[in-house]
């Protein structure tokens, strides 16, 4: 007995250094709706049908394209398998979402992981999910931490202007994708709407047509980004896309970054521009 008994607690210090808790119920939680990871988002469905579990991977939010992933449990506390998920990235104080639907995929054992979940403004979002199983389907929205800025979280100096790289075509990030990008008008302008024509190649010079692409603005210096969200209208061929809704809120140093996904493939790529 007492061999057991040591057994039971060396398990219970293992599963606390891994961050998983034993399953004590949240506060306000229906019984058996349970907490499975200490530092996770946790929350109960509108009609108490799934209790939501949202873990950030890389434990910070930036703007731009992120991923996270869920674990779905029924008023049990089992697994939910086989589901049918909405995740709606929501601005509250701004009231509006984003262009881009995140894309789901699930990993058993009632995991489901979430990619491209773009944040196109820094700040306070919320995540509206939708959850169906069998014949049920039930709502929750879970407050996130606060999003960051691009690679940082706070305003940062601006590099020598006169040796900032304003290229307007380069290689994505991880070499990918060649990106280009025009502006319709040019310099552009602060305050006004524009619009733009983004071209996107494989690296032997290939058009990538039917890519999905999400936007984001920053504004280093400031912390902030743009004050819309901008989006793919519509794709014109030879890889070319029209993006529309972009706008400028004030003058300065500006980066501009495409989010890409074509054939499997993800990567971003990100452009410097001046306003005066």
């Amino acid at each position: 007995m007492r061999r057991w008994a040591l057994f039971a607690a060396a398990l219970l210090l293992t599963l606390a250094g891994a961050g998983l808790t034993t399953g004590s119920a949240e506060e306000g939680s229906p019984a058996g709706m349970t907490k499975h990871y200490e530092d996770s988002l946790f929350k109960v469905t509108d009609n108490g049908s799934f209790g939501v579990e949202v873990m950030l991977p890389s434990g910070d939010l930036e703007m731009g394209v992120n991923s996270l992933d869920l674990i779905i449990h029924d008023s049990s506390d089992a697994d939910v398998t086989g589901a049918r998920i909405v995740v709606e990235p929501w601005m509250p104080e701004m009231g509006h979402g984003v262009s881009t639907a995140p894309a789901i995929s699930e990993r058993g054992g009632g995991m489901y992981e979430v990619r491209d979940v773009m944040f196109s403004m820094t700040g306070e979002w919320e995540l509206r999910i939708t959850v169906t199983s069998g014949d049920v389907t039930d709502k929750v929205a879970i407050e996130l931490p606060e999003v960051g800025a691009m690679g940082h979280t706070h305003a940062m100096k601006a590099p020598d202007m006169a040796k900032m790289d304003l290229a307007d075509k380069r290689m994505s990030k991880n070499g990918l994708f060649h990106v280009s990008y025009t502006l319709d008008t040019a310099p552009a302008p602060v305050n006004q709407f524009l619009s733009l024509t983004l071209q996107v190649k494989t690296p032997d010079g290939r058009p990538v047509d039917g890519a999905r692409i999400s936007i984001a603005g920053d504004m280093p210096e400031h912390g902030h980004g743009f004050p819309t969200v901008p989006e793919v209208t519509e794709e014109l061929g030879d890889g070319k896309y029209l993006v529309e809704g972009i706008k400028f809120s004030m003058p300065g140093w500006w980066v501009l970054s495409f989010h890409l996904s074509a054939g499997g493939k993800m990567d971003s790529a990100s452009f410097n521009l001046v306003l005066q």
